[in-house]
């Protein structure tokens, strides 16, 4: 009888096996060379790394030891989660044959090892050690451990601001160093937000440098630990001077020499030293939890302190949203080996404006998983050589950073050298980029590389950029900022626009103009509409550093998707990119993707063309209806979606969401598959764009149907009736208006001018000059008026039309008024059809979505939206649509979003069935009252 002794690698090998049943691919190691250091098994699984380690019973101190390699995979950071497993010494003697059914039925000892806990050990089969790692996983995703350790450490920093709050002299202080400096004449409450946020984040950097520190520590015995520095007699000086010392003698400069120069701003006081014997008890507490650490503890809370819009008018990115963002990046196909050194190093991401750098943190998590399964898949070793050449690569040859606020910078850099506190880094690519008149030049940050692949600067974050300019006593620092050409660009570029409150460069009051005036220059030759914003303009920036086969990864409005002013964006798309991702937010709860906003926002994956020849590729629209707030339900999302083409995305929790796919879009038309929460709606809408009314299950029937502008013109916007009038609610005049859309009063298809409007004889803005036959006008708006407004803004919640009638022309700020000839029975079938069922389809398929079940309709898509084309109606269709809306004008309807239960809406599509031989459209009316984005409420039924 053959005598078998198997090794442990003959049992991971099986066990590997056993796994791929319950579907996980796992690859057992392959013991090629001493030194080759792998884990016993390694797979990706819901987004996480995951690592078994086993040894034989056996063993000497078995369980010991396998709970030690399982240990350090977790906080090397090469496993999410690790499963010490100890098999019965009894399978080493199995016949080979067997093996496999022996390992599925036998009894193994394991223990569960996770970024924030470690179980007991148990007792169960293989199939139990999954239904152990299925839990550990779904606890994971539920329980954020990094948003507790954020929450605490907040608390801790609101109660150091409250002791510093008083000292108006330190915190201006601490608001120069930060670059937050006080602007001609500010009021005193603006004041006071100023101190108050320079003291909060204050406060965070002196946080920051003490968990920096204790980290040293571990791995420099030169580094004071926190536990011994705060038995020091004078607590802050000692502070000072071993930072200081950090700074100058091992590196570090960006966190040490900043918390070094705040802590010379403070007054020597007990309110100091209660303050920072706060944090530095904080920071000690926090250090105990390392797995935090490697996520974006700080720029999360940093997020938090700044609870409004950073003064540049910027949302940060919420670190689920990045998770997501750059898990679906990376997971896209690249023509790179990221196992190889060589290969990794010359792959280039920059995120142009990179605030806190959570982008950055989540692309280098990203790039670490590619990197580690990549070796780990092809047998090649993961020791901690492996693991500092990975870190080095992402410090010093992939990331590149650019911001405007230093804190906001200095805190990007901690973050990432946190991944590996133990390396000094040569160099890092992190720039702080000028904004505002230097010396009469406007500086726009990072758009002044638009033109430009160069940039001078002087702040620099890194000695090694350092040139020196000037030599002397008041030596000058300053670095040449360049963009690479890059493979990946990543950007969470700031919403400024310059309409509405006109927004743009609102931080620098006294120097807004001039840099307003420059940025008009530098766009001409771009492929972007300043009305949209910002964002558009950096998108066309990233266009221009990108290389072909390169990608973009954004987070942008939600307006991007169908907004008039973003037109120019999506044709820059359309006609250079393969658009290959769209992730829009149908959670009521979280339409977004940053933090401290209710605005609705996008993400998108978009791919350089390589000749510009290329067949059109089509498009994969992710329409969440539950948003991801933790970084592992994005990554159990990101995961799920590489293998899930088409459907329903149901993680364990619950449906999730939905993906279908789309033809790829032509030049600035919108992204329809952007604009509905389910697939079917979407289908519906397009379908009616091409004359038919038709939806899965429902045979086409065809519609005779024309853009609204083949019909009438609409007339002018409110701005412009503003400029033109003064408004009157007890004087009546010539010219009736109908104001406002107040849902308790404009309940009914038929409507009466509530207000009326004088003509003015010289403009009310300052920016309109008077021409010297302005007096003629505001006549000329009045000959636009229409006997039907069509509405401008709608929150369909409340809402009940989206046309109504009057019996003569007004003009109206919330609406645009719609001049036609056609006759008066047609008008009336026109109406009924606009306040019709598919009208909301059409409507909804063409809104731009701001906030919630907020939308708004510009002229241009009013004008190019599909009606009913009335023109062509029999005498006999005709007179009966005419019948019903005078039974029905009348009537008080319910808000749009109850639709479905309306008994008017219901008459309304019957009179249309009827008279145009539609199919019963109940259904399509049930598709829409179940759109989050037209009732506010979630597309999933609570359980």
């Amino acid at each position: 009888m053959t005598a078998y002794r198997h090794r442990e690698e003959t049992l991971n090998t099986q066990l590997a096996i056993l796994l791929s049943r319950f579907g996980v691919h796992a690859d057992a190691e392959t013991i090629q060379a001493k030194g080759r250091e792998r884990p016993d098994v390694l797979f990706n699984w819901r987004g996480l790394r995951v690592v078994i380690e086993g040894k034989f019973a056996d063993h000497p101190q078995a369980r010991e030891v396998v709970l030690g390699d399982a240990w350090g995979r977790v906080q090397r950071g090469i496993a999410n989660i690790a499963a010490a497993v100890v098999y019965p010494s009894s399978l080493r003697i199995v016949a080979t044959p067997q093996l496999l059914d022996s390992l599925e039925s036998s009894v193994l000892a394991y223990c569960m090892i996770s970024e924030s806990e470690e179980t007991t050990w148990f007792e169960g089969t293989p199939a139990a050690i999954m239904d152990a790692l299925r839990r550990t996983q779904e606890t994971m995703a539920q329980d954020d451990t990094v948003a507790k350790i954020a929450q605490s450490l907040l608390e801790q920093l609101t109660g150091v601001v409250l002791i510093w709050i008083g000292q108006t002299g330190a915190c201006d202080r601490l608001s120069d160093l930060l670059g937050m400096p006080a602007p001609k004449g500010e009021t005193e409450d603006k004041a006071e937000g100023r101190r108050t946020t320079a003291a909060k984040v204050s406060a965070l950097v002196l946080a920051n440098a003490l968990i920096f520190q204790e980290q040293l520590a571990i791995t420099d015995s030169r580094v004071t630990p926190l536990r011994k520095l705060e038995g020091r007699h004078n607590l802050v000086d000692a502070a000072h001077d071993h930072w200081q010392w950090i700074w100058q003698n091992i590196n570090y400069v960006p966190i040490f020499q900043l918390g070094e120069r705040v802590l010379e701003e403070l007054p020597s006081s007990p309110a100091t030293l209660t303050a920072f014997r706060a944090l530095l008890r904080e920071a000690r507490a926090i250090c105990t939890h390392q797995s935090a650490l490697r996520h974006d503890l700080m720029g999360r809370i940093y997020h938090w302190l700044l609870h409004h819009a950073k003064y540049l008018g910027t949302y940060y990115t919420s670190v689920s949203a990045a998770t997501l963002l750059l898990k679906l990046a990376l997971s896209r196909p690249w023509n790179r080996d990221f196992g190889d050194p060589a290969q990794l190093a010359k792959f280039k991401v920059a995120d142009l404006a990179c605030g806190t750098g959570t982008l950055l943190m989540a692309t280098a998590q990203a790039v670490s998983d590619a990197y580690i399964l990549a070796r780990a898949n092809t047998g090649r070793s993961l020791s901690p050589v492996d693991l500092q050449t990975l870190h080095r690569a992402i410090m010093e040859n992939i990331l590149y950073g650019y911001d405007v606020l230093p804190t906001a910078v200095h805190l990007t850099a901690s973050t990432l050298a946190l991944l590996a506190p133990e390396i000094a880094f040569v160099r890092m690519n992190l720039y702080v980029m000028p904004l505002g008149l230097d010396g009469g030049t406007p500086r726009l940050g990072s758009l002044d590389f638009i033109g430009k692949s160069e940039v001078q600067t002087q702040i620099t974050l890194d000695q090694s950029q350092i040139e020196i300019i000037r030599a002397g006593a008041d030596q000058t620092q300053a670095t040449s900022a360049t963009i690479p050409e890059l493979d990946l660009c990543v950007m969470n570029p700031p919403f400024v626009r310059s309409v509405g409150g006109n927004l743009l460069f609102g931080s620098l009051p006294d120097e807004r103009g001039a840099m307003q005036s420059e940025l008009k220059k530098r766009v001409k030759n771009l492929q972007a509409n300043i009305t949209a914003g910002l964002g558009a303009v950096f998108v066309a920036l990233a266009d221009a550093s990108l290389k072909p086969g390169g990608r973009l990864a954004f987070v942008l409005p939600h307006a991007l998707a169908s907004g008039e002013a973003w037109g120019a964006t999506r044709k820059l798309l359309a006609d250079r990119y393969h658009l290959e991702i769209v992730v829009s937010s149908y959670d009521a709860e979280r339409p977004n993707f940053s933090e401290n906003t209710d605005l609705s926002e996008l993400l998108f994956i978009a791919r350089k063309k390589q000749t510009g020849m290329e067949a059109a590729e089509t498009t994969t629209y992710i329409n969440l209806w539950r948003n991801p707030t933790t970084i592992h339900e994005a990554l159990d999302l990101a995961e799920r979606l590489k293998t899930l083409p088409e459907g329903i995305i149901r993680p364990p929790s619950g449906s999730t969401g939905e993906a279908f796919n789309l033809p790829a879009t032509t030049s600035a038309e919108n992204w329809h598959g952007a604009l509905f929460a389910r697939s079917d709606l979407a289908k519906a809408f397009l379908a009616l764009r091409q004359g038919q009314v038709r939806w899965p299950g429902q045979a086409a029937v065809s519609v005779a149907l024309c853009p609204v502008s083949k019909i009438g013109s609409i007339g002018p916007d409110r701005r412009r009736i503003h400029e033109a009038f003064d408004l009157y609610n007890d004087v009546p005049t010539l010219h009736p208006a109908f104001w406002d859309h107040e849902a308790d009063k404009v309940r009914t298809l038929r409507q009466q001018p509530n207000a009326w409007l004088q003509p003015r004889t010289t403009p009310r803005y300052a920016d309109r000059a008077a021409t010297a036959d302005y007096a003629a006008y505001p006549y000329q708006l009045w000959s636009m008026a229409g006997d039907i407004l069509l509405t401008e803004r709608l929150w369909p919640i409340t809402h009940r039309v989206l046309a109504v009638s009057f019996d003569q022309p007004v003009l109206g700020n919330t609406w645009w008024a719609l001049k036609t000839e056609v006759s008066p029975e047609r008008r009336k079938a026109l109406l009924l059809w606009l306040n019709g069922s598919l009208s909301l389809l059409a409507f909804f398929g063409s809104r731009v979505a701001t906030r919630s079940a907020w939308m708004q309709m510009k002229k241009p898509a009013w004008a190019a939206m599909p009606v009913l084309d009335v023109r062509v109606l029999s005498d006999a269709q005709v007179t009966s649509l005419a019948a019903a809306y005078d039974a029905l004008c009348d009537r008080e309807l319910l808000a749009l979003a109850q639709l479905n239960v309306d008994p008017v809406r219901q008459a309304i599509d019957e009179a249309l069935i009827a008279a145009l031989g539609l199919p019963d459209l109940a259904p399509l009316r049930e598709m829409l009252a179940r759109e989050p984005g037209l009732t506010g409420k979630s597309a999933v039924l609570s359980k």
